[in-house]
């Protein structure tokens, strides 16, 4: 026998039988079950960071542009205020004493950058002129080293010759005559 709709059943099929969902239920069961908002923590920090750095270069970029927030106008002093007239004198003498100051500091600072960019370009004369010199000594000396090798090469040579003639002896004497007055002229 069949029962009629919201009846309990009786019996074995009874534990078996689903309660009846409504006119809702059956929505829920084609829409599927609704995702959870949980996010992994990875993805979480990742797009924090995404959105960090996005800010950063936005920030950068209004920076470049000079984009500033406008400043608060200052409200000034109230009508009202007792002794007015002398409290806006005295701020007008700081405010000329700070820009004064301001000036004196532009002028120091370009003076001892001045000086710094002199001391600069003197050392670095200084610098080419010592390498120079050294290169000249160095020249020098390799000249020397030259000279006295021929001379011990010309030595040998004559003293290796028996005859000892005088004609030899007077061509080297000339030659190194020839080679000291070069040595003077450096």
């Amino acid at each position: 026998s069949s029962s009629p709709r919201g009846q309990a059943l009786r019996g074995p099929r009874a534990s078996r039988r689903r309660p009846s969902r409504g006119p809702l239920g059956a929505m829920a069961k084609l829409l599927g079950k609704k995702k959870s908002g949980r996010t992994k923590t990875a993805l979480k920090y990742n797009v924090q960071k995404r959105v960090r750095e996005h800010r950063r270069r936005v920030k950068k970029e209004a920076k470049k542009l000079g984009n500033r927030r406008p400043q608060r106008k200052d409200p000034g002093i109230p009508n009202s205020w007792p002794f007015k007239a002398q409290m806006l004198a005295s701020m007008e003498r700081q405010q000329q004493q700070k820009e004064k100051e301001l000036a004196k500091r532009r002028e120091e600072a370009r003076a001892k950058a001045k000086e710094q960019q002199q001391q600069a370009l003197l050392e670095k004369q200084q610098a080419l002129e010592e390498r120079a010199r050294q290169k000249q000594a160095k020249q020098a000396e390799a000249k020397k080293k030259a000279q006295a090798k021929k001379g011990e090469a010309a030595r040998s040579a004559a003293a290796s010759s028996s005859t000892g003639a005088k004609g030899d002896a007077k061509m080297e004497d000339e030659e190194e005559d020839e080679d000291d007055e070069d040595e003077e002229e450096e």
